[in-house]
C-alpha cells in the first residue's frame, strides 16, 4: 500500500477531491460569474503571450505566435487552459478574500501592468543621455589599480630581527638586479599572493592593511629597483612596482552602453510613478486615524 501514497497522481486526486469538497461545505452559495466554457482564440493567445513576456506589443506577440509549431502552439493553448482553469476555481472557492498573499500579487500585477505600458516607448535622447552622464559621474568612477611583486619576511618566524632582515633584503634585491618574475625565490610565503596586477587600493588593503596599501600607491612605477621596507600586520615587505594607473572618470563613449541602461531604468521608473499617480488620482482619501481609539 506504501506505493500509492508516493504515487503524485494519488496526490493529485486527493487534492481535488479536497477542494470540490471545500467548495461544497463554504462555496456552494457563491454561484460562478461564467459558465464552464473557456473560449481560446488568437487575440486570447497574444493577451497570453504578452502577460507572459512582459513585453505589451502586440507586434512581437503576433512575431511569436506566427513562429510557433503545432506542437508549440497546442502546448500554449494548454498553458493557458491550465492557468484559466485555476484562476475560476480559486475565485470560485473564495480563495482571494482576505488573502495578503493574494492581494501583494494583485498590487504586483498592477504595477506590472503600467510598467509594461508606461515603459513601452520609453527612450533616451543624446542630451538626455549626456545630463544624465554628467549629474552621476561617480557611479561610473574607475578606480586606481596598481600591478606590484613583493617579497614577504614573517614576523612569526623572525621575531624581532624581521625589519632588519628586511632590511639586508633589500640591499640585495638591488645589487644582484633580482627582477619581478625572480621574486618568488626570495623571502618567505605569504598567506596570500605573491604578485598583484592591476588590484584597487581596497584589494590592496584587504591583504596588506590601509597603511601598506596607501604607502604603496604612492610609489613610482619602477620596474628596477625594490622599495621598503613597508610594514603590514603579518610583518615586512619590499615591493617592486610595475604600473600604477590613476583613479578617472571615463568618458562616456568608454561606458555607454552601461549608461544608457542606466538611464532607461531610471526613466521607467519615473514613468511607472507617474502611471500609478494617475490610477491614485481616481481615488478619494479619507483619513480617520482616531477610528477605533481607546476612549
Amino acid at each position: 500500500m506504501k506505493i500509492f501514497y508516493r504515487d503524485p497522481l494519488i496526490h493529485f486526486t486527493a487534492l481535488g477531491v479536497l477542494l470540490f469538497a471545500l467548495y461544497a461545505l463554504v462555496g456552494s452559495d457563491k454561484a460562478p460569474q461564467w459558465d464552464t466554457r473557456i473560449h481560446v482564440d488568437r487575440e486570447t493567445l497574444l493577451t497570453f503571450i504578452q502577460y507572459r513576456t512582459r513585453n505589451f506589443d502586440r507586434a512581437m506577440a503576433e512575431t511569436r505566435l506566427a513562429a510557433l509549431k503545432q506542437a508549440e502552439r497546442d502546448q500554449l493553448v494548454e498553458e493557458y487552459v491550465r492557468e484559466e482553469v485555476l484562476y475560476r476555481e480559486g475565485l470560485t472557492l473564495g480563495l482571494e478574500e482576505d488573502d495578503y498573499v493574494i492581494r501583494r500579487r494583485l498590487i504586483q500585477k498592477v504595477e506590472f501592468l503600467a510598467e509594461g505600458f508606461s515603459s513601452a516607448a520609453v527612450e533616451v535622447s543624446e542630451a538626455e543621455l549626456a545630463t544624465y552622464f554628467e549629474e552621476n559621474q561617480q557611479t561610473y568612477y574607475v578606480d586606481p589599480s596598481i600591478t606590484f611583486t613583493h617579497v614577504f619576511f614573517d614576523k612569526t618566524k623572525h621575531g624581532t630581527e624581521t625589519v632588519a632582515l628586511a632590511q639586508a633584503g633589500l640591499e640585495n634585491l638591488n645589487a644582484e638586479n633580482v627582477l619581478f618574475s625572480q621574486a618568488p625565490g626570495h623571502g618567505d610565503r605569504f598567506p596570500f599572493h605573491l604578485n598583484y596586477v592591476e588590484r584597487t587600493p581596497a584589494f590592496v588593503a584587504s591583504h596588506f592593511g590601509r597603511e601598506l596599501a596607501e604607502a604603496v600607491f604612492a610609489l613610482p612605477a619602477d620596474a628596477a629597483n625594490w622599495k621598503g621596507v613597508f610594514i603590514s600586520p603579518y610583518g615586512a615587505h619590499l615591493v617592486m612596482v610595475t604600473s600604477v594607473t590613476q583613479g578617472r572618470v571615463p568618458e562616456l563613449s568608454d561606458v555607454r552602453g552601461r549608461v544608457r541602461e542606466d538611464a532607461l531604468r531610471q526613466r521607467r521608473e519615473e514613468e511607472l510613478e507617474v502611471a500609478i499617480g494617475k490610477i491614485m488620482a481616481r481615488y478619494d482619501l479619507v483619513i480617520d486615524l482616531d477610528t477605533g481609539a481607546a476612549q
